[in-house]
């Protein structure tokens, strides 16, 4: 690239707000080139962490901040909110606020980017999704300056297969929105094959090369290969969150906390780890344990501690990136579940734990539908499938890969190559590809 290039960068969360939001546009400001000026208009820590209701402390030691960075505050009522918690009624925000808490803050980073723009004007927008309004942000800024604008979307927006929304109302306005964005955007980006094929079946005036599909991954540096599994043991590792079974709640409750509307049906009971200790259970073999680095809610306790083999269960808490990675490689395997969608063959998310995984190139124990996870890790040669509910199946996978590593065997046989695709430094120059080529477009809008 001979010219110099100004970017601006719209994105809620950016360092030291951590958590797989962030990664995806700090990478890409971590690894452009130097001939780039990059401006990055986020939000303050404060806003991203006041409404966390997992409470995580910031790691800041994950990212680097060298580039220009411009915060602005949200404005959200976050001491009001704190009480909507212990009610659990803290979904009751999206009545209010459409299509989400940080649709203020986008007002003001777009007078912001005006500003920015008078003084010294950019040659292109990146905005990064969610929350959507981010999004927003970007197609007034691309609007307004008069530049090309490439709208970064890491979830389906009023296709997102756990969406909930509080009326049928809620989820056509935010429809409308959608579109408006779509037919905005230079380019529009999404974070899996699955996902843009979603977009493209849904929205019919949006055209294929309008749309493009760069996945997250993973930093070769962030593991180690000294990592030593436990000799007498085979681990099996969880990574983050679990997002089922749902917790049952009054009809009232359902309806005030946004679940009265669902766009895709969905089984969440799939992403929870019900599957594996009812296999672990079938299995009995007081060898195998399981290790669950992340904050466990009531459904998950009672699960565990009414287990047969809950003694082979262990629950560590909220670990930082590093240790989370470095219990990772002592592990001998990871465990990675999805919710299902019911009446669809295909699902399309793919986790950041996801790429991490391969990075570990760990076996992945991958009771999960169809889709794109399942097709990610069987061609990366560490993926073992079965059905979803299928605890049989999943016992039988993990008999067998606890006689290979006690046989001295090796557990999978990874596909170099493939797997290295998917460093972040590759990805972030394929996201600036898509950036850079947009820059030198026309503005374009469609007709929605």
């Amino acid at each position: 690239m001979s010219r110099r290039l100004r970017l601006l960068v719209l994105s809620y969360y950016y360092p030291p707000a951590g958590g797989p939001a962030v990664q995806r546009v700090e990478k890409l400001v971590r690894y452009l080139p130097e001939e780039v000026d990059a401006t990055v208009i986020a939000a303050t820590v404060a806003d991203y962490q006041a409404p966390s209701p997992l409470g995580m402390p910031l790691d800041a030691s994950r990212f680097h901040t060298e580039r220009s960075v411009r915060r602005v505050p949200a404005g959200c009522p976050y001491r009001l909110w704190q009480l909507l918690p212990k009610l659990r009624l803290f979904g009751a925000i999206r009545w209010c606020y459409v299509p989400d808490v940080a649709r203020r803050w986008a007002r003001a980073a777009g007078r912001l980017a005006e500003d920015l723009h008078r003084a010294e004007p950019f040659d292109v927008i990146f905005s990064t999704a969610p929350p959507f309004s981010v999004a927003l942000a970007g197609r007034d800024c691309a609007q307004r300056l008069r530049i090309p604008w490439v709208c970064d979307l890491r979830d389906l927006w009023t296709g997102y297969l756990r969406g909930a929304w509080p009326s049928r109302w809620h989820h056509r306005y935010e429809l409308a929105l959608e579109k408006s964005v779509l037919a905005q955007a230079t380019t529009t980006v999404m974070v899996t094959p699955g996902s843009r094929e979603w977009m493209l079946r849904a929205h019919s005036f949006l055209s294929s090369d309008r749309i493009e599909s760069v996945t997250n991954g993973y930093d070769a540096s962030d593991f180690s290969n000294d990592a030593r599994t436990t000799e007498d043991r085979f681990v099996i590792v969880y990574t983050g969150v679990f997002c089922g079974p749902e917790q049952p709640g009054g009809g009232f409750r359902r309806f005030v906390q946004g679940r009265s509307f669902r766009f895709r049906r969905v089984d969440l009971d799939t992403d929870s780890p019900i599957v594996l200790i009812r296999a672990m259970e079938l299995l009995n073999d007081p060898r195998v344990e399981f290790r669950h680095l992340g904050p466990a809610g009531g459904e998950i306790l009672h699960l565990f501690e009414t287990s047969s083999v809950r003694s082979q269960i262990k629950v560590s808490g909220y670990h930082d990136h590093s240790n989370a990675l470095a219990e990772l490689m002592r592990s001998d395997a990871a465990y990675l579940c999805l919710t299902t969608i019911v009446g669809e063959p295909r699902n399309e998310q793919v986790p950041q734990k996801t790429f991490e995984y391969l990075g570990s190139r760990k076996p992945v124990l991958a009771p999960v539908q169809d889709g794109d996870a399942k097709a990610l890790l069987m061609q990366a040669g560490t993926g073992l499938w079965t059905p979803p509910n299928d605890a049989s199946a999943l016992a039988s996978v993990i008999k067998t890969l606890v006689e290979a590593k006690f046989a001295g065997k090796p557990l999978v046989f990874p596909r170099e190559n493939f797997i290295r695709c998917y460093e972040w430094s590759r990805l972030a120059g394929r996201l600036f590809e898509i950036i850079d080529r947009a820059a030198s477009r026309p503005q374009k809008v469609c007709v929605a």
